[in-house]
Formats: structure tokens, sequence, C-alpha cells
């Protein structure tokens, strides 16, 4: 059985079910905590799908986009 996902799915959690999930993610922001090397400080167990958007400060269409991807990649595992 698939394990279920919601907002509140911790991203490694996300990144254990859909590695390839970063890509989407790089296109909303996650970039920044590469360039700013603040990746394993951020994410490392605590940053949720929900707390992503906060942090990135996105919009309610670009949440709404960024989680249909997230969905649609989902629903192809």
């Amino acid at each position: 059985m698939k394990e279920r996902i919601t907002l509140d799915t911790k991203l490694t959690d996300l990144y254990e079910i859909l590695p390839q999930v970063r890509e989407i993610l790089m296109k909303y922001g996650y970039k920044k905590l590469l360039e700013e090397d603040i990746e394993d400080v951020v994410v490392v167990d605590k940053l949720t799908i929900r707390g992503f958007c906060r942090l990135m400060d996105l919009d309610e269409k670009d949440q709404e986009k960024l989680w249909q991807e997230i969905q649609n990649l989902y629903s192809e595992v």
C-alpha cells in the first residue's frame, strides 16, 4: 500500500518516496537553500511541504501548482 502524502509530509520523507521531487521543488525556490548552503540545517527532519511553501513565500496559486505537480508525480509511482 502506498504511503499517503499530505501537505504536512516532511520533505525528508517525501524524498524517500519520490526522490525526483527535488527537481519540482527547484522550480519553486529550493535552489535558494542549496545556494545559501542551509539545506541540511532547514530540511533535516523539520521542513514539511506546507513549511516549504511558507519559507519560499509561495502565493496560493503557486502552492496549488506545486501540490498538483507532486500529486501527479506520486500517481506515476
